[in-house]
């Protein structure tokens, strides 16, 4: 626009009424006004994690920590929230695992998709060749071993047991979810490098099963609900494009979709299921309809991060830079390049859209609190 062009609007504006204006300002940025307001839930603990359910309850993790003799112990209590904000104790982590050396860190959850199950991904970490009394090993904090491990849990707190474990847990699993039919798990293991497997279990026997075997991948998205994901693979023994493809979980058929020029980051499957969206590189966020694999890629200029898909599928929600940092969030759109930023602009540490797409949760920095915005 030009300067004169600009010079006119800026008249026009100032003869507006106030009214008009802000009507005009509301039909403009309808879910920026909505997410600048007073939060609708706001839970003053240290949550290191959280997710949210189908029906908007939130389960999350706060830090507890305590020193017995030298040694620092940290064992996360688990938590439920209803979508109005009433708060209940699911586990108290003194009282998760019987060993009382065995320190975790809660990193994510996964809802079960009729909302009845969870599966808490954590780090844990546990003497190495402990020596002495258990008084001993504690006072003098022998060496540990970190692990990553998966425990289950129904929405009230009670342990799903995993058949053939020690303390339920299955060790070296993460990223795990839950089939349809609620009594199947599937999650992933590393194959080395930036690659990994898929595995699914089923907890009642204790029997799993590697999937789609020869088969390696870089990025994935479940979509649980209707027993299947989507998935970047990449070969480890081939010199090939990656390719995206679909996953059926309970038939184990793989059906390819459309090979992939460049991959760098992140991967989130739309609310529809019809599209997908990942970095291609450092500054381009790419987005392909599933639905029209020959079609031209939509791509945006933005910095790489995290991503989730706004419910409208128009736009994304990003997180710039280092997922472990607290960054500020800004709606990107994917056709008419506007970015707008959420929440005054202020930094969070992370951050869900509900699966509604009518929430949005975040933790502060510092001290992680957790609150829940309107999004609509």
């Amino acid at each position: 626009m030009s300067e004169q062009a600009n010079r006119g609007a800026l008249r026009r504006d100032r003869i507006l009424p106030p009214i008009v204006l802000v009507l005009a300002l509301t039909l403009c940025f309808p879910l920026l006004s909505h997410a600048q307001g007073k939060s609708l839930v706001k839970i003053d603990e240290d949550v290191q994690s959280f997710a949210i359910a189908p029906d908007n309850r939130i389960v999350y993790s706060v830090q507890r920590v305590r020193k017995v003799k030298k040694a620092r112990v940290e064992r996360d209590d688990l938590w439920i929230s209803s979508a109005e904000g009433r708060q209940k104790k699911l586990a108290d982590g003194e009282k998760l695992f019987a060993d009382p050396l065995l320190n975790y860190q809660v990193q994510s959850f996964a809802w079960s998709p009729d909302g009845r199950r969870i599966a808490v991904m954590m780090q844990t970490a546990e003497m190495t060749q402990p020596k002495g009394t258990v008084d001993q090993q504690l006072d003098e904090q022998q060496t540990v071993r970190g692990v990553v491990g998966i425990y289950l849990m129904d929405s009230e707190g009670h342990q799903i047991p995993i058949q053939g474990t020690k303390d339920g847990l299955l060790n070296d699993g993460y990223n795990a979810a839950w089939l349809a039919d609620g009594s199947t798990l599937v999650y992933v293991t590393k194959t080395g490098g930036d690659f990994y497997e898929l595995n699914s279990l089923r907890p009642a026997d204790g029997k799993s099963k590697p999937l789609f075997q020869g088969h390696t991948f870089a990025a994935l998205a479940w979509d649980t609900k209707n027993n299947r994901a989507f998935a970047i693979e990449e070969s480890m023994k081939v010199l090939s494009s990656p390719m995206l493809v679909q996953l059926d979980l309970v038939k184990e058929t793989r059906t390819a979709i459309m090979p992939v020029d460049e991959y760098a980051g992140d991967f989130a499957l739309s609310p529809s299921a019809q599209k997908v969206g990942y970095f291609r590189d450092g500054d381009t966020l790419e987005v392909r309809d599933i639905t029209h694999p020959s079609g031209k890629p939509t791509q945006v200029k933005v910095a790489i991060g995290q991503f989730q898909w706004g419910h409208d599928e128009k736009r994304v929600l990003l997180k710039r830079g280092d997922p472990l940092k607290s960054a500020r969030l800004t709606w990107v759109g994917l056709y008419d390049g506007q970015f707008e930023p959420l929440l005054h602009d202020l930094e969070f540490h992370d951050y869900e859209i509900s699966p509604d797409g009518r929430f949005v949760a975040v933790t502060e920095p510092g001290k992680r609190a957790l609150l829940v915005y309107g999004l609509n």
